[in-house]
């Protein structure tokens, strides 16, 4: 306290300056038609931009609840899609979804944790095994594949993702179906390899890449990314750089599928499998 009275006795002539001063411009503007209305305009304009700068603020800050929102009608549109559906009739429905059942199913998930300049790099989510997350789980972004569940715990899980030398995936052209094998070489988290493309296959900057039917975990037709560039390899094949549609940088909000046939499906090919043995 002693020390407030010492600074407000050390500079006393200032503040009797600037109370003095204001009294006076107060006094000004009350007695002048002129300077009343000139002060009143300044007052509008700095209280205008105040305003635009708070609402500003309020609507970024309500951004992430409408990210949230978004992510929710995402997650509700990617069911309603007809490649999420299977037919249990042996007629085939066109226009008609009464008789079509679910077969894939979608969890939204945030990013807490993420690597992109190592060799192995891993994604964690913030979602595991109380949300029945479990290994092996496919992960997509809004704008492409992303990785797949390799490891759960209670409440978080990670993610193998495309920019790791373990990731391994079918893909093929969107315009012919010719499939190849997608890895990642370690260059850049942007870039990934196409291998065992055949020189006969008609191949040109652009074309669009997507998941085959020969992924057990991706719905058909998942979007992976579009050909950058391509050489031949050996004499026989093309070596393909495709440009990721995920762009991992920019990775926040994901989405776990569920395939809710994965267990029929393996245990019909154990079965066969055995058979063969």
């Amino acid at each position: 306290m002693r020390t407030l009275f010492r600074f407000f006795y050390r500079h006393h002539m200032l503040f009797l300056f600037l109370v003095l001063e204001g009294t006076a411009f107060v006094m000004l503007i009350r007695n002048h038609y002129i300077q009343r209305i000139t002060a009143g305009n300044f007052f509008g304009y700095v209280t205008g931009i105040m305003d635009e700068g708070i609402n500003k603020w309020r609507r970024y800050l309500n951004l992430i609840e409408i990210n949230h929102q978004l992510v929710k009608e995402n997650y509700e549109l990617r069911k309603r899609l007809p490649e999420s559906r299977y037919s249990d009739d042996l007629t085939y429905y066109t226009s008609y979804d009464s008789l079509r059942q679910v077969w894939y199913g979608y969890l939204p998930a945030s990013v807490i944790n993420i690597s992109v300049n190592k060799q192995y790099n891993y994604i964690t989510l913030d979602k595991g095994r109380q949300q029945r997350v479990e290994i092996g789980m496919p992960v997509i972004g809004s704008d492409g594949i992303v990785g797949i569940v390799d490891n759960v715990s209670e409440h978080f899980s990670t993610v193998l993702p495309i920019i790791n030398r373990n990731f391994r995936l079918s893909v093929k052209f969107g315009k012919n179906d010719f499939y190849g094998s997608l890895q990642w070489n370690g260059k850049s988290y942007r870039y990934a390899e196409l291998n065992e493309i055949p020189l006969h296959v008609p191949v040109a900057i652009g074309d669009t890449l997507v998941v085959t039917s020969y992924s057990s975990s991706f719905p058909e037709g998942a979007p992976v990314g579009t050909v950058s560039k391509f050489f031949k390899k050996d004499g026989n094949f093309y070596t393909i750089e495709v440009l990721l549609f995920t762009d991992y940088r920019k990775l926040y909000r994901v989405s776990l599928i569920r395939n809710y046939l994965q267990s029929e499906q393996d245990m019909l090919e154990q079965k066969k499998n055995q058979d063969d043995q």
